[in-house]
Protein backbone atom coordinates (compact mmCIF):
# COMPACT_ATOMS: atom_id res chain seq x y z
CA UNK A 1 0.00 0.00 0.00
CA UNK A 2 1.31 3.43 -0.88
CA UNK A 3 2.65 5.52 1.96
CA UNK A 4 3.92 8.46 -0.10
CA UNK A 5 0.92 10.61 0.73
CA UNK A 6 0.90 10.10 4.50
CA UNK A 7 0.30 13.41 6.25
CA UNK A 8 3.12 15.50 7.61
CA UNK A 9 2.49 15.44 11.32
CA UNK A 10 3.48 17.74 14.14
CA UNK A 11 4.02 15.53 17.18
CA UNK A 12 2.75 17.06 20.37
CA UNK A 13 3.98 16.09 23.83
CA UNK A 14 1.62 15.66 26.74
CA UNK A 15 2.84 19.04 28.08
CA UNK A 16 1.97 20.80 24.80
CA UNK A 17 -1.48 19.23 24.73
CA UNK A 18 -2.07 20.38 28.31
CA UNK A 19 -1.04 23.95 27.52
CA UNK A 20 -3.34 23.94 24.47
CA UNK A 21 -6.27 22.83 26.61
CA UNK A 22 -5.51 25.55 29.22
CA UNK A 23 -5.30 28.19 26.47
CA UNK A 24 -8.68 27.10 25.11
CA UNK A 25 -10.26 27.47 28.57
CA UNK A 26 -8.80 30.97 28.97
CA UNK A 27 -10.05 32.03 25.53
CA UNK A 28 -13.53 30.77 26.29
CA UNK A 29 -13.55 32.60 29.62
CA UNK A 30 -12.53 35.86 27.94
CA UNK A 31 -15.13 35.61 25.22
CA UNK A 32 -17.82 33.88 27.20
CA UNK A 33 -20.40 36.15 25.65
CA UNK A 34 -19.82 34.47 22.32
CA UNK A 35 -21.39 30.99 22.34
CA UNK A 36 -19.82 30.16 18.99
CA UNK A 37 -16.29 30.66 20.26
CA UNK A 38 -16.80 28.13 23.06
CA UNK A 39 -18.80 25.61 21.09
CA UNK A 40 -17.62 21.97 21.14
CA UNK A 41 -15.17 20.78 18.45
CA UNK A 42 -17.83 18.86 16.55
CA UNK A 43 -19.91 22.01 16.11
CA UNK A 44 -16.92 24.16 15.14
CA UNK A 45 -15.89 21.63 12.50
CA UNK A 46 -19.31 21.24 10.89
CA UNK A 47 -19.47 22.61 7.36
CA UNK A 48 -22.89 22.87 5.67
CA UNK A 49 -23.29 20.20 3.01
CA UNK A 50 -20.23 18.18 4.06
CA UNK A 51 -20.08 15.10 6.32
CA UNK A 52 -19.02 16.12 9.83
CA UNK A 53 -15.49 15.43 11.02
CA UNK A 54 -15.86 13.20 14.11
CA UNK A 55 -15.46 14.56 17.61
CA UNK A 56 -12.90 12.86 19.83
CA UNK A 57 -15.70 10.83 21.43
CA UNK A 58 -15.42 8.21 18.65
CA UNK A 59 -13.62 6.03 21.26
CA UNK A 60 -12.90 6.42 25.02
CA UNK A 61 -9.83 8.39 26.06
CA UNK A 62 -9.16 10.24 22.83
CA UNK A 63 -8.70 13.99 22.34
CA UNK A 64 -8.40 16.17 19.26
CA UNK A 65 -4.78 17.12 18.54
CA UNK A 66 -4.70 20.53 16.92
CA UNK A 67 -7.17 22.28 14.69
CA UNK A 68 -8.93 20.88 11.67
CA UNK A 69 -6.89 21.62 8.53
CA UNK A 70 -8.47 22.08 5.11
CA UNK A 71 -6.80 22.01 1.70
CA UNK A 72 -8.36 22.90 -1.65
CA UNK A 73 -7.03 22.85 -5.21
CA UNK A 74 -3.29 23.30 -5.57
CA UNK A 75 -2.95 23.67 -1.78
CA UNK A 76 -2.86 19.87 -1.73
CA UNK A 77 0.82 20.04 -2.68
CA UNK A 78 1.47 21.61 0.73
CA UNK A 79 0.17 18.47 2.45
CA UNK A 80 1.09 15.46 0.34
CA UNK A 81 4.74 14.46 -0.05
CA UNK A 82 4.36 13.49 -3.69
CA UNK A 83 1.18 12.20 -5.31
CA UNK A 84 -0.98 15.32 -5.32
CA UNK A 85 -0.96 15.22 -9.11
CA UNK A 86 -2.94 11.97 -9.12
CA UNK A 87 -5.70 13.42 -6.92
CA UNK A 88 -5.91 16.56 -9.05
CA UNK A 89 -6.02 14.48 -12.24
CA UNK A 90 -8.97 12.46 -10.96
CA UNK A 91 -10.89 15.56 -9.81
CA UNK A 92 -9.94 16.71 -6.31
CA UNK A 93 -12.30 19.05 -4.44
CA UNK A 94 -10.96 19.35 -0.90
CA UNK A 95 -9.17 17.55 1.92
CA UNK A 96 -10.06 17.87 5.58
CA UNK A 97 -7.47 16.58 8.01
CA UNK A 98 -7.90 16.02 11.74
CA UNK A 99 -5.49 14.38 14.19
CA UNK A 100 -6.43 12.70 17.48
CA UNK A 101 -4.30 11.52 20.42
CA UNK A 102 -4.55 9.13 23.34
CA UNK A 103 -1.36 8.97 25.40
CA UNK A 104 1.31 8.01 22.81
CA UNK A 105 -1.19 6.74 20.25
CA UNK A 106 -2.19 8.95 17.35
CA UNK A 107 -4.77 8.63 14.58
CA UNK A 108 -5.22 11.03 11.69
CA UNK A 109 -8.35 11.15 9.54
CA UNK A 110 -7.93 12.42 5.98
CA UNK A 111 -11.25 12.95 4.17
CA UNK A 112 -10.67 13.64 0.46
CA UNK A 113 -13.78 14.87 -1.29
CA UNK A 114 -13.58 14.13 -5.02
CA UNK A 115 -15.79 15.49 -7.80
CA UNK A 116 -17.63 12.17 -8.26
CA UNK A 117 -17.90 8.64 -6.93
CA UNK A 118 -15.94 7.42 -9.98
CA UNK A 119 -13.11 9.83 -9.13
CA UNK A 120 -12.99 8.60 -5.53
CA UNK A 121 -13.00 4.99 -6.71
CA UNK A 122 -10.17 5.75 -9.13
CA UNK A 123 -7.96 7.10 -6.35
CA UNK A 124 -8.85 4.21 -4.04
CA UNK A 125 -7.93 1.57 -6.64
CA UNK A 126 -4.56 3.26 -7.14
CA UNK A 127 -3.87 3.48 -3.40
CA UNK A 128 -5.29 0.25 -1.98
CA UNK A 129 -2.33 -2.03 -2.78
CA UNK A 130 -3.32 -5.66 -2.38
CA UNK A 131 -6.84 -5.24 -1.08
CA UNK A 132 -7.00 -6.55 2.49
CA UNK A 133 -10.22 -5.25 4.04
CA UNK A 134 -10.99 -4.66 7.70
CA UNK A 135 -14.47 -6.20 8.10
CA UNK A 136 -15.18 -3.79 10.97
CA UNK A 137 -15.27 -0.80 8.59
CA UNK A 138 -18.65 -0.05 6.99
CA UNK A 139 -17.40 0.62 3.44
CA UNK A 140 -14.99 -0.82 0.89
CA UNK A 141 -11.50 -0.59 2.37
CA UNK A 142 -8.01 -2.00 2.45
CA UNK A 143 -5.96 -1.89 5.63
CA UNK A 144 -2.75 -2.60 7.46
CA UNK A 145 -1.65 -1.52 10.94
CA UNK A 146 -0.24 1.85 9.84
CA UNK A 147 -2.93 2.91 7.37
CA UNK A 148 -6.44 2.14 6.17
CA UNK A 149 -7.74 3.41 2.83
CA UNK A 150 -11.50 3.61 2.27
CA UNK A 151 -13.93 4.63 -0.47
CA UNK A 152 -17.57 5.56 -0.06
CA UNK A 153 -19.56 7.74 -2.41
CA UNK A 154 -17.37 10.61 -3.58
CA UNK A 155 -15.02 10.31 -0.60
CA UNK A 156 -11.61 8.69 -0.47
CA UNK A 157 -10.64 8.36 3.19
CA UNK A 158 -7.39 7.52 4.93
CA UNK A 159 -6.93 6.73 8.59
CA UNK A 160 -3.23 6.88 9.52
CA UNK A 161 -2.10 5.08 12.66
CA UNK A 162 1.35 6.59 13.19
CA UNK A 163 1.75 7.14 16.93
CA UNK A 164 4.68 5.90 18.99
CA UNK A 165 2.25 3.29 20.31
CA UNK A 166 -0.19 1.98 17.67
CA UNK A 167 -3.89 2.47 18.23
CA UNK A 168 -5.95 -0.69 18.09
CA UNK A 169 -7.67 -1.83 14.91
CA UNK A 170 -10.99 -1.32 16.69
CA UNK A 171 -10.14 2.33 17.45
CA UNK A 172 -9.05 3.01 13.85
CA UNK A 173 -12.27 1.41 12.61
CA UNK A 174 -14.34 3.43 15.09
CA UNK A 175 -12.86 6.68 13.77
CA UNK A 176 -13.47 5.65 10.17
CA UNK A 177 -17.05 4.59 10.85
CA UNK A 178 -17.81 7.81 12.74
CA UNK A 179 -17.01 9.77 9.58
CA UNK A 180 -18.53 7.30 7.10
CA UNK A 181 -21.89 7.44 8.88
CA UNK A 182 -22.39 10.90 7.38
CA UNK A 183 -21.27 10.01 3.84
CA UNK A 184 -23.90 9.17 1.24
CA UNK A 185 -23.29 6.01 -0.76
CA UNK A 186 -23.62 6.41 -4.53
CA UNK A 187 -24.69 3.30 -6.42
CA UNK A 188 -24.99 2.76 -10.14
CA UNK A 189 -22.77 1.99 -13.11
CA UNK A 190 -19.05 2.79 -12.93
CA UNK A 191 -16.47 3.13 -15.73
CA UNK A 192 -15.26 -0.37 -14.79
CA UNK A 193 -18.45 -1.76 -16.32
CA UNK A 194 -16.84 -1.24 -19.73
CA UNK A 195 -14.45 -4.12 -19.01
CA UNK A 196 -15.62 -7.62 -19.98
CA UNK A 197 -15.73 -10.10 -17.13
CA UNK A 198 -14.43 -13.10 -19.08
CA UNK A 199 -10.76 -13.66 -18.33
CA UNK A 200 -10.44 -10.59 -16.10
CA UNK A 201 -8.10 -11.03 -13.14
CA UNK A 202 -9.98 -10.00 -9.97
CA UNK A 203 -8.33 -7.14 -8.11
CA UNK A 204 -6.43 -5.86 -11.14
CA UNK A 205 -9.04 -3.28 -12.14
CA UNK A 206 -7.97 0.36 -12.29
CA UNK A 207 -9.37 3.63 -13.59
CA UNK A 208 -7.28 5.97 -15.72
CA UNK A 209 -7.97 9.67 -16.23
CA UNK A 210 -4.66 11.02 -17.43
CA UNK A 211 -0.90 10.46 -17.61
CA UNK A 212 -0.25 10.10 -13.86
CA UNK A 213 -2.66 7.18 -13.64
CA UNK A 214 -1.44 5.56 -16.85
CA UNK A 215 2.33 5.79 -16.32
CA UNK A 216 2.62 2.96 -13.76
CA UNK A 217 1.21 0.54 -16.34
CA UNK A 218 2.45 1.64 -19.76
CA UNK A 219 4.04 4.64 -21.46
CA UNK A 220 2.61 5.29 -24.91
CA UNK A 221 4.12 8.77 -25.11
CA UNK A 222 4.56 12.12 -23.39
CA UNK A 223 1.79 14.07 -21.71
CA UNK A 224 -1.88 13.27 -22.10
CA UNK A 225 -1.20 10.76 -24.88
CA UNK A 226 -4.76 9.35 -24.82
CA UNK A 227 -6.45 12.77 -24.84
CA UNK A 228 -8.36 12.07 -21.62
CA UNK A 229 -8.13 15.69 -20.53
CA UNK A 230 -9.02 14.94 -16.92
CA UNK A 231 -12.60 14.37 -18.10
CA UNK A 232 -12.70 10.93 -19.74
CA UNK A 233 -12.27 7.73 -17.69
CA UNK A 234 -10.49 4.70 -19.08
CA UNK A 235 -10.94 1.27 -17.45
CA UNK A 236 -7.89 -0.99 -17.17
CA UNK A 237 -7.39 -4.57 -16.00
CA UNK A 238 -5.21 -7.61 -16.49
CA UNK A 239 -6.69 -10.54 -18.43
CA UNK A 240 -5.76 -14.17 -18.95
CA UNK A 241 -6.66 -16.28 -21.94
CA UNK A 242 -7.72 -19.94 -21.54
CA UNK A 243 -4.17 -20.99 -22.47
CA UNK A 244 -2.81 -18.95 -19.52
CA UNK A 245 -1.25 -16.14 -21.57
CA UNK A 246 -1.77 -12.69 -20.04
CA UNK A 247 -2.31 -9.18 -21.36
CA UNK A 248 -3.47 -5.79 -20.14
CA UNK A 249 -6.57 -4.22 -21.63
CA UNK A 250 -7.61 -0.57 -21.47
CA UNK A 251 -11.02 0.49 -22.75
CA UNK A 252 -11.70 4.21 -23.18
CA UNK A 253 -15.23 5.39 -24.07
CA UNK A 254 -15.02 8.95 -25.45
CA UNK A 255 -18.02 11.29 -25.68
CA UNK A 256 -18.52 10.57 -29.38
CA UNK A 257 -16.92 9.03 -32.46
CA UNK A 258 -15.27 12.30 -33.43
CA UNK A 259 -13.47 12.49 -30.09
CA UNK A 260 -12.25 8.88 -30.33
CA UNK A 261 -11.02 9.44 -33.89
CA UNK A 262 -9.10 12.54 -32.79
CA UNK A 263 -7.65 10.63 -29.82
CA UNK A 264 -6.48 7.79 -32.08
CA UNK A 265 -4.84 10.24 -34.49
CA UNK A 266 -3.07 12.01 -31.62
CA UNK A 267 -1.86 8.69 -30.22
CA UNK A 268 -0.45 7.58 -33.58
CA UNK A 269 1.31 10.89 -34.16
CA UNK A 270 2.92 11.04 -30.71
CA UNK A 271 3.89 7.44 -29.90
CA UNK A 272 7.02 6.98 -27.86
CA UNK A 273 10.05 6.19 -29.98
CA UNK A 274 10.51 2.79 -28.32
CA UNK A 275 7.16 1.64 -29.76
CA UNK A 276 7.33 0.23 -33.28
CA UNK A 277 4.15 0.11 -35.35
CA UNK A 278 3.97 -3.22 -37.17
CA UNK A 279 0.64 -2.76 -38.94
CA UNK A 280 -1.22 0.50 -39.53
CA UNK A 281 -4.88 0.71 -40.55
CA UNK A 282 -7.37 3.58 -40.60
CA UNK A 283 -9.02 2.68 -37.28
CA UNK A 284 -6.37 0.49 -35.66
CA UNK A 285 -2.70 -0.39 -35.47
CA UNK A 286 -0.48 -3.14 -34.09
CA UNK A 287 2.79 -2.49 -32.28
CA UNK A 288 5.69 -4.00 -30.34
CA UNK A 289 7.52 -2.30 -27.49
CA UNK A 290 11.21 -2.35 -26.56
CA UNK A 291 10.77 -5.73 -24.83
CA UNK A 292 9.25 -7.18 -28.00
CA UNK A 293 5.89 -7.41 -26.23
CA UNK A 294 2.98 -7.01 -28.62
CA UNK A 295 -0.08 -4.82 -28.48
CA UNK A 296 -2.76 -3.22 -30.59
CA UNK A 297 -5.16 -0.30 -30.58
CA UNK A 298 -8.58 -0.47 -32.24
CA UNK A 299 -11.34 2.14 -32.53
CA UNK A 300 -15.01 1.24 -32.79
CA UNK A 301 -17.43 4.14 -32.71
CA UNK A 302 -16.64 6.23 -29.65
CA UNK A 303 -14.44 3.58 -27.99
CA UNK A 304 -10.71 2.86 -28.08
CA UNK A 305 -9.82 -0.73 -27.14
CA UNK A 306 -6.13 -1.00 -26.26
CA UNK A 307 -4.21 -4.16 -25.44
CA UNK A 308 -0.56 -4.21 -24.38
CA UNK A 309 1.93 -6.50 -22.65
CA UNK A 310 0.42 -9.27 -24.77
CA UNK A 311 2.05 -12.65 -24.19
CA UNK A 312 2.24 -15.00 -27.15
Amino acid sequence: MSGSDRPRRERRSGRTAGLSALAAIIVCAIVAASAAACSPPAARQAVPGLPAIPAATFAPGWASAGALRTFTGQDLFNQIDGGAELFLEFGFANLRLQAYMRDKAELTLGAYEMESAAAALGVYLMKMGRETPFPEIAARNSGEEAQVTIVKGRYFVQVDNLGDVPASKAEAAALANAFLAGVDAESGPTPLDALPSEGRVPGSERLIRGPYGLQPYFTFGEGDILSLGGRVFGALANFRRPDGAAFDRLIVPYPDAGASAAALAHLKANLDTYIKVTADRSDSFDFVDYRSMKGFVARSGAVLDIRFNVED
